[in-house]
């Protein structure tokens, strides 16, 4: 009996990389609302939430290249590679976006010492809301993101089977099948 779980490949290994991204950058948020109003520590909690949004945005770049990787090996019809590349689009927006973010909070962190002077509570505070508020809105996007993959795999019956070979990720049979997409073949 084997006690350790089979550990996907790279292409199989999405459905799990995706919940990354999704824990990191929705808790950021909250430890940036809490350096707000924390007037001592702001810097260890605002510190914090940096390193939780460098993490997370790392981890959607291997998100988006492991879901790229798993589309591949999809046989896909016209219909599944719609939804397909609907939920890709959405993951590469979601990378694009808070990579830009992360970078934009690096900045603002980084302001004081560019400057050499200490930014003025107040004027900390205001800039930092508006950037909570910004990113909260880009938070609709991961969610966006996150609905179109549960939608492609509890409608569309799209799963990895991790105990069998990688190449096993297909739609589920459907009633009526449709012509399939050709695809290119994938190099072993």
């Amino acid at each position: 009996m084997n006690w350790f779980p089979i550990i996907p490949g790279w292409d199989g290994i999405h459905p799990a990389m995706v919940m990354f991204p999704i824990v990191l950058l929705l808790a950021t948020p909250l430890l940036l609302l809490t350096s707000l109003f924390a007037r001592e520590a702001w810097r260890g909690w605002a510190g914090a939430a940096l390193v939780t949004m460098v993490l997370g945005t790392l981890a959607a770049w291997l998100a988006v290249g492991s879901g790229h990787a798993a589309g591949q090996l999809v046989d896909k019809t016209r219909e599944l590679e719609a939804a397909i590349l609907r939920h890709e689009s959405l993951g590469v927006n979601v990378r694009t976006d808070f990579t830009g973010l992360t970078t934009l909070n690096v900045a603002l962190l980084l302001l004081p010492r560019w400057i050499k002077r200490p930014i003025p509570a107040a004027l900390r505070n205001g800039v930092l809301a508006v950037f909570l508020a910004g990113y909260v809105t880009a938070t609709g996007i991961i969610a966006h993101a996150a609905d179109a993959g549960g939608r492609l795999v509890h409608q569309q019956g799209v799963r990895a089977l991790v105990d069998a070979p990688v190449a096993s990720i297909t739609k589920a049979p459907a009633a009526a099948t449709p012509t399939p997409v050709p695809r290119a073949p994938v190099p072993r």
